[in-house]
């Protein structure tokens, strides 16, 4: 629809913690039909722009109108109750209480002076249906997956009926099909009038939910535009503050004759069945297809956290027994998980810590660290990925998601694997660590490293990879070339089995 009243409007909005400016004179409008995106860097003020419009931050200077009437919100409640929610991409849920629980936290229904806990629970169920999610409401929080937490925390903040919402990175943990569900709805409120306002690191999600684009950088407006007056280039460009033309390092020009991992005929359980994939050394193999055909279960048994039930593991030619982590590692292998904060660090430790933690060994004698060989390997590891830390010894929880995703490959790289399987290795990052990210896996290969990389990013498996395997109901479906892959082409091996490939085995 086309955009209706303005609803709110910030005004030249700044914000300072101890005389550090991380918001600078930044203004924004939301009307009625408005679907904004909200992109930049980490670190580039968006976070803070949504948390001051939703009241729990107070601007150091600058105004908040609503309804063309100045307000100060005081809290997040007092914004909630003129019709702002914000569903945080940190998740706000509490774990002891069930999903309906959640979602009506501060809205339960009455009967008497106790919880009506029937009406409560068809209640959160009428706005899950409304978004289009089938989650049983009666499940307690602490028993969900990551994307059904997700959606639980969109649910909840869609419940107090908003006529401003704000959306955190909401596909982060969502596949494929159930981000279509979510840009669906945004669609319908949208038609209805609603404001939306989504941070996003993912070009495709803001293009296909999205009808303006607004991009900070460094705590300052850069750029506001219609968005289909854009490109991706361009956005990107604004963002990182150049010129951008490639953003995937270049392709292998020649396939390399050593084979370094060959799986024969794989299996796991009733999930992965007769999978065979070559990855020749010093090359990125990419793993796509629809999310849950298979691939992450294969992803795990490759490294040891899943056992292969059937088929041969083969490393330089001879066969191995991959039955732990332990084993992997034996074998020069890392690995970079789906769930950097679950299982890919230890939050409550420090930079560190964790950079050093799989090389505790050779950096201490008789169980003490060496103190000189530890901070010279720390600060090693910050510089050669660009680890933006105040101090190597602050704890990882206080980083952005692009720095804790750089010290989970910097601690795997330490160990100076000779095979790198990584499982969304940008989920949740910032554009411009995602192109060093980028440049990291090149030069990782120019080395010899074999790499083989599990993403739902389209345009990642299609930039980065110099094979591609696709996957469909837990068997491969199709085989193309980096040079020859195209969206058309993946989607075609997506949506059929193994018994109707076509060319799979040129190779």
């Amino acid at each position: 629809m086309r955009k209706g009243k303005v609803i709110l409007t910030g005004k030249n909005l700044s914000k300072e913690f101890n005389g550090n400016v991380v918001l600078e004179d930044v203004s924004i409008e939301c009307a009625q039909g408005s679907a904004i995106a909200l992109v930049g860097e980490n670190g580039a003020g968006k976070s803070t722009l949504m948390n001051i419009i939703s009241g729990a931050l107070s601007p150091s200077a600058g105004t908040i109108e609503l309804d063309g009437q100045k307000i100060v919100f005081r809290d997040p409640i007092a914004a909630r109750e003129k019709g702002i929610a914000f569903a945080h991409q940190e998740l706000s849920l509490m774990e002891e209480l069930t999903v309906g629980e959640n979602i009506m936290l501060g809205r339960e229904p009455k009967k008497g002076i106790f919880i009506d806990q029937k009406k409560l629970h068809a209640q959160a169920k009428e706005v899950l249906d409304e978004i289009g999610y089938d989650i049983n409401v009666n499940t307690m929080v602490c028993d969900l997956s990551p994307a059904e937490c997700q959606i639980t925390e969109i649910a909840k903040a869609w419940s107090s009926g908003p006529r401003i919402l704000i959306l955190d990175e909401p596909t982060s943990s969502l596949n494929q099909k159930e981000s279509q569900v979510l840009f669906d709805f945004i669609h319908r409120i949208v038609e209805k009038g609603v404001a939306v306002i989504m941070i996003s690191h993912r070009m495709d999600d803001i293009y296909q939910s999205c009808n303006e684009v607004i991009v900070l950088k460094d705590g300052r407006f850069v750029f506001h535009a219609p968005i289909e007056e854009t490109t991706e280039e361009m956005l990107i460009s604004k963002m990182v503050g150049r010129d951008f033309k490639n953003v995937y390092p270049k392709r292998r020009e020649e396939r390399a004759e050593k084979i370094k991992v060959s799986i024969k005929n794989g299996s796991v359980g009733d999930r992965v069945r007769g999978v065979s994939i070559d990855v020749p050394e010093g090359t990125v193999v990419g793993i796509g297809g629809l999310e849950g055909q298979g691939q992450r279960e294969l992803s795990r048994a490759l490294f040891g956290l899943a056992h292969f039930t059937g088929g041969d593991y083969l490393i330089d030619g001879k066969k191995v027994k991959i039955h732990s982590p332990a084993d992997a590692i034996k074998n020069k292998i890392a690995y970079v998980p789906e769930d950097r904060k679950t299982e890919g660090l230890c939050l409550s430790l420090s930079v560190q810590e964790n950079i050093l933690s799989m090389i505790w060994k050779r950096n201490s004698r008789f169980g003490f660290i060496n103190k000189n060989a530890g901070d010279k390997e720390t600060e090693e590891g910050i510089s050669r990925l660009n680890i933006k830390v105040g101090h190597p010894k602050m704890k990882v929880s206080n980083l952005s998601g692009g720095n804790q995703q750089k010290i989970v490959f910097s601690k795997w790289i330490k160990t100076d694997p000779e095979i790198l399987y990584l499982n969304e290795p940008t989920r949740g990052v910032d554009v411009q660590s995602k192109l060093e990210i980028y440049e990291l896996i090149r030069s990782l290969t120019q080395r010899g490293v074999s790499v083989v990389i599990f993403t739902s990013d389209m345009l990642e498996l299609i930039g980065l990879s110099d094979e591609i395997y696709i996957m469909y109901e837990g068997r491969i479906s199709g085989y193309i070339t980096g040079k020859e892959a195209t969206e058309e082409r993946i989607m075609q091996f997506s949506a059929k089995n193994s018994d109707e490939k076509e060319g799979s085995e040129n190779r």
